[in-house]
């Protein structure tokens, strides 16, 4: 019995891996390994050729340090340039007295000149009103420019109140209603209403808040100062701070209609006396 002989020829001896595995190769591309029988595509269905079409990829690109461009770097370059020529020719050896200036010791700035200027103290009916009509722009927003009041949102109306020049106008009542604010229900003109009346005590000088009163006590059909001296007056409003004392006005402790009918139409509060005209000073000096 003979030996049979294998048709194929002897792989070449040689060292190369490709060479080694070409046969092997060969078969695997072998018409038997495709799926349908049919003889392959060298082109695309051989194992070469589908390797072939890994290797065309290119590696997915990755975000890395990039290079400066040059012209950013000069430009930065000199910017870092100017910035140290401008310090080290202006610091002055950086001493710290470099800058004081000796002449000026002895100055005041405007601010704490004007602090030491005393505020002004109106006294004629006419000088109120001119401060009071400015002023009376921050009443006006509730209150409304013809003193009518807002019927809807509970704000009472200036013109013609009983509080204001009726029969429970007071100084006394009125500086405080400013200074501290009005919270909880008020009977005015035989309505009640119930809002809320913000404080001017910390935003307003005590001169301010007389002249917005004597504004107000005087203008629409008000004319409860007429021929008169005012009935407030700068002294008027810090006598009646001075009486509450500790209260604060801020907001946070506002008077309601209850303290204010507490209050007597006819009291003054300790010191709202305001001097007598310069006139009579004279007459009393003469005598």
């Amino acid at each position: 019995m003979s030996t049979p002989v294998d048709p194929r020829p002897a792989p070449p001896e040689t060292d190369s891996v490709l060479e080694l595995h070409r046969q092997h190769m060969a078969e695997m591309n072998d018409a038997s390994m495709t799926v349908d029988g049919t003889p392959p595509d060298e082109e695309r269905d051989t194992v070469q050729g589908m390797l072939d079409a890994i290797y065309r990829e290119h590696a997915e690109p990755r975000d890395g340090f990039e290079p400066v461009p040059f012209w950013v770097a000069v430009v930065f370059g000199g910017l870092l340039a100017w910035g140290g020529f401008y310090v080290g020719t202006n610091n002055a050896d950086f001493r710290r007295d470099v800058f004081d200036r000796s002449d000026l010791r002895g100055v005041t700035d405007g601010a704490s000149a004007a602090a030491n200027v005393p505020d002004p103290d109106p006294q004629t009916v006419e000088e109120l009103m001119k401060i009071g009509q400015q002023k009376f722009a921050v009443c006006a927003n509730c209150h409304k420019p013809d003193g009518k009041g807002d019927r809807g949102q509970g704000v009472p109306p200036l013109d013609g109140s009983e509080w204001v020049v009726g029969d429970k106008a007071s100084a006394a009542r009125l500086a405080r209603i400013v200074l501290y604010g009005l919270s909880g229900p008020i009977q005015v003109g035989g309505q009640s209403y119930n809002g809320v009346m913000p404080n001017q005590g910390n935003l307003m000088k005590d001169y301010e808040i007389a002249a917005v009163l004597t504004y107000v006590r005087n203008s629409w059909s008000n004319a409860a100062d007429k021929g008169k001296p005012p009935a407030l007056t700068a002294t008027v409003v810090r006598a009646a701070r001075a009486k509450e004392g500790t209260r604060k006005t801020n907001g946070s402790q506002p008077v309601s209609q209850t303290e204010l009918l507490a209050i007597p139409v006819d009291y003054t509060d300790p010191g709202a006396t305001p001097p007598p005209p310069k006139d009579e000073k004279k007459k009393d000096e003469k005598k």
